[in-house]
């Protein structure tokens, strides 16, 4: 049964949850396919009623990686947030953001998640022991999202995946799957303004290609860049982060397909969590899918199955879970 939610309200806040969190360098954790990783932990999760660091509540991981010409930095904003809701948020930079498919994305995506599940038996790890290894999640931006997408079809172990703005990637010649993930449930965030990922072509198409349970939301207005933080990001807080040789990159990037530069991607962060936030659904959705898939809280369909304000459109598909 397809669904089409008119009644408007759902979440309109993007606020830090109740857990303290922290930043760990994650560059240990790194192999071939992700250069750089960080990694935003709850000191305790909200699941939990011990007030210590020491909580057994094991806590779920999500891995996040950035679109075109992306530095690590660009989803930063979505890792306090997470981690303050008690979920281990994990950015990572690939090694050539000018080059990098969609199809490389995926594996980075894998094999992050799977090298974030090593800090469960670092005696050292300030994770030691608290880690679900069992409840992982993908997240990507851009052609990041569609790589999320294809880390869902590569590893079915997924408990879900999150596609904010997807692209699939034609442009440098590649050819998306006829049949995305028929098992790990699929959230896509688009905007209706979209230019470089038009929705209609992109987002829309993978959700019509995706038969595992699925939701979509359009944001009303929105552009390529509306998706990047809890509270809705925009492109000028991503270019001001750029660094050093990014035009250079870029310029190279439209002739060669290729970034000479190391030290030249568009790096900025934006749509940081806060309290009251026109576009604070968009925090709002994402946690409640990721609580629903990750801790099992089957108290947030009802926030899922609402259509914010800022939609312009709102579906999803296979959501009953009785």
């Amino acid at each position: 049964i397809i669904k089409f939610l008119k009644m408007k309200a759902g979440p309109t806040s993007c606020a830090f949850g109740p857990s303290a969190y922290e930043k760990l360098d994650g560059g240990h954790l790194c192999t071939p396919t992700f250069s750089s990783a960080t990694i935003y932990f709850p000191k305790t999760s909200p699941y939990s009623t011990d007030d210590t660091s020491s909580t057994t509540t094991l806590v779920p991981s999500i891995v996040l990686v950035g679109g075109w010409g992306c530095g690590e930095n660009v989803l930063a904003a979505w890792g306090p947030f997470l981690a303050s809701h008690g979920i281990v948020a994990m950015t990572i930079g690939t090694p050539k953001p000018w080059s990098d498919t969609p199809p490389t994305r995926a594996q980075a995506l894998v094999d992050a998640s799977l090298a974030l599940q090593k800090e469960n038996t670092r005696s050292n790890s300030p994770l030691y022991n608290r880690l679900d290894v069992n409840a992982r999640a993908v997240m990507g931006y851009s052609l990041g999202g569609g790589g999320a997408q294809l880390a869902a079809l590569s590893d079915p172990s997924l408990k879900c995946s999150v596609a904010i703005n997807p692209h699939d990637g034609n442009e440098f010649g590649i050819v998306f799957p006829e049949s995305l993930s028929d098992n790990v449930p699929i959230l896509i965030l688009t905007g209706e303004k979209d230019k470089e990922a038009v929705p209609q072509t992109q987002a829309w198409e993978h959700y019509r290609k995706t038969t595992a349970p699925k939701l979509i939301m359009e944001i009303k207005d929105g552009d390529h860049y509306t998706g990047i933080g809890p509270s809705g990001g925009n492109g000028s807080d991503v270019e001001q982060g750029g660094e050093p040789c990014v035009l250079i990159n870029c310029i190279f990037a439209h002739i060669f397909a290729c970034g000479p530069c190391p030290l030249g991607s568009w790096n900025g962060s934006s749509g940081h969590a806060t309290n009251e936030s026109p576009r604070g659904a968009i925090g709002g959705i994402v946690l409640a899918w990721l609580q629903l898939f990750l801790f099992r809280d089957e108290s947030v369909q009802s926030i899922l199955k609402l259509q914010p304000d800022i939609a312009s459109r709102f579906e999803s598909q296979k959501m009953d879970r009785d």
